[in-house]
C-alpha cells in the first residue's frame, strides 16, 4: 500500500507541476501532434500488411492460388485446375473448327464434365481472369476500373447478354510453400512453374494464336505483336518479371462466342488503358460485349466501324 501511495503522489506532483507550468503544456502539445504523424505510416504499413484499403484486398479475395504448383503434367494447385479446364474446353483443335461441331454437342459435353465445377467456382459461363501481381502500380490503377464497372453493373454499364459480373485472379508473385524443392532457380518460383507447365501443355501456345487473331487487336490499331508475342512465348522465357501485369482474359462460354469461334478464352488485354476510372471501366465492358452484333462503336465487335 506505501508503494502504491508514493506512486500516486509521484504522479499527482508531476501533474501539479505541468498544469502549474504554462510553458510545458505547447509543448506536450506539440509532441502528441509529431507522435501522432509519425505513427501513420508504420500504422498504415500494418494495415495494408493484411491487404486492406489497397488492390491487393480486392484482387486477393478472387486469388486462384498456385500452392503445391509443381513442374509435372499434373494440375497440382487452383491455378492449374482452372487453366486446365479453360485450355481443355476452349475448343481449339489446332485452330480450326473444334472438336465439336454444334453448340449444343459441346454443351451437353461441357456440362457433364469434371472441369465444369472448377469453372463454375471461377465466375461461371463469363468472367474476367486477371494476372496480377502485388505492388504493381499499374495494377493499382486498373483495379478501379474494375470496381467502377463492378459497382455501375446494370446501370451505366450494361451488359448485353445480361450476365452478371465475375472475376478470377492469379498472382504471378505468390510463393508456394514447396519452392524450395527445386533445384533450378527459374523453378524455385512458383509461377514460373506454372508458366513451364502450360507451355509444355500447349496452352500459351493456343491461346495467344487464338487472341492474336481477335478483331480488337486489328480494330484498335494495335500494330505491334509483341506484347502477343511474349504471351505466346511465356513459358519458355520462364520469367514472371517479363509476364504484363494485369494482362486480362475474358472467358466466354456462350453460344455467341461459340459461332464467333472463340468459346472459351475470347479476349485479352495487355494492361487497362484510359485516364479515369470510368474509361477503364468502358473498356473492360466493351470487351464483355465482344460478341455484339449492333454497337459498331465497340472495337472488340467483328462490326466495329471506325
Amino acid at each position: 500500500m506505501n508503494i502504491l501511495k508514493t506512486i500516486g503522489a509521484s504522479f499527482t506532483k508531476l501533474w501539479r507541476w505541468i498544469r502549474e507550468t504554462a510553458w510545458v503544456q505547447p509543448l506536450l502539445i506539440v509532441g502528441a501532434i509529431f507522435a501522432v504523424i509519425f505513427s501513420i505510416p508504420k500504422a498504415t504499413s500494418w494495415v495494408q500488411s493484411f491487404g486492406v484499403g489497397t488492390s491487393t484486398a480486392y484482387y486477393m479475395a478472387q486469388k486462384k492460388t498456385l500452392e503445391g504448383e509443381s513442374t509435372s503434367a499434373e494440375l497440382t494447385s487452383e491455378a492449374d485446375l482452372l487453366t486446365g479446364a479453360l485450355m481443355k474446353w476452349s475448343n481449339f483443335a489446332d485452330q480450326g473448327d473444334g472438336e465439336y461441331a454444334t453448340y449444343q454437342e459441346f454443351r451437353t459435353a461441357f456440362e457433364a464434365s469434371s472441369e465444369k465445377s472448377v469453372i463454375d467456382r471461377a465466375g461461371g459461363e463469363k468472367f474476367y481472369l486477371v494476372y496480377v501481381a502485388k505492388g504493381s502500380d499499374a495494377c493499382d490503377e486498373a483495379q478501379e476500373g474494375f470496381e467502377s464497372l463492378q459497382d455501375n453493373w446494370g446501370s451505366r454499364y450494361v451488359a448485353e447478354d445480361g450476365k452478371s459480373f465475375a472475376f478470377s485472379t492469379i498472382y504471378t508473385d505468390e510463393d508456394s510453400t514447396n519452392d524450395d524443392d527445386f533445384a533450378l532457380d527459374a523453378e524455385k518460383t512458383a509461377f514460373n512453374r506454372y508458366l513451364l507447365k502450360f507451355d509444355d501443355l500447349g496452352f500459351f501456345a493456343d491461346a495467344g494464336a487464338r487472341f492474336d487473331t481477335c478483331a480488337y487487336k486489328k480494330n484498335a490499331n494495335l500494330t505491334s505483336s509483341s506484347n502477343y508475342d511474349n504471351f505466346i512465348d511465356a513459358g519458355t522465357k520462364l520469367d514472371s518479371s517479363s509476364f504484363i501485369k494485369p494482362t486480362v482474359i475474358l472467358v466466354d462460354f456462350s453460344k455467341e462466342a461459340f459461332d464467333l469461334g472463340r468459346v472459351g478464352v475470347s479476349e485479352i488485354l495487355f494492361g487497362i488503358s484510359g485516364s479515369t476510372a470510368y474509361d477503364k471501366a468502358e473498356l473492360l465492358m466493351q470487351m464483355w460485349n465482344h460478341t455484339s452484333k449492333s454497337d459498331t462503336s465497340n472495337p472488340f465487335t467483328t462490326v466495329y466501324n471506325a
